[in-house]
């Protein structure tokens, strides 16, 4: 049995949205942690600015997920960071 040859490939548009999204979520997440980097060098004061993003983020992604994927997220957050002992 030939191949056909004549077959045309149509691009996929789902894998391409998901992928631009993808690239969308790695730069917001890029830049909002140089500007926390930044807040914590202008006020000395990691510690607050931790608290402060963590706050936001837990309290948003509360209202937006529900708990129990608020949890399981920052669970696989902190696991991460375990595991690749990342230098944020």
């Amino acid at each position: 049995m030939k191949p056909r040859v004549n077959v045309i490939n149509f691009p996929d548009r789902i894998k391409q949205r998901r992928d631009e999204k993808a690239k969308i979520y790695t730069s917001i997440r890029d830049e909002i942690e140089s500007v926390l980097n930044k807040y914590s060098r202008y006020y000395n004061d990691e510690w607050a600015v931790v608290l402060a993003a963590g706050r936001y983020s837990s309290m948003k992604l509360q209202q937006i997920e529900g708990t129990d994927s608020s949890i399981d997220f920052f669970k696989k957050c902190i696991e991460t960071q375990e595991n690749k002992n990342l230098n944020l």
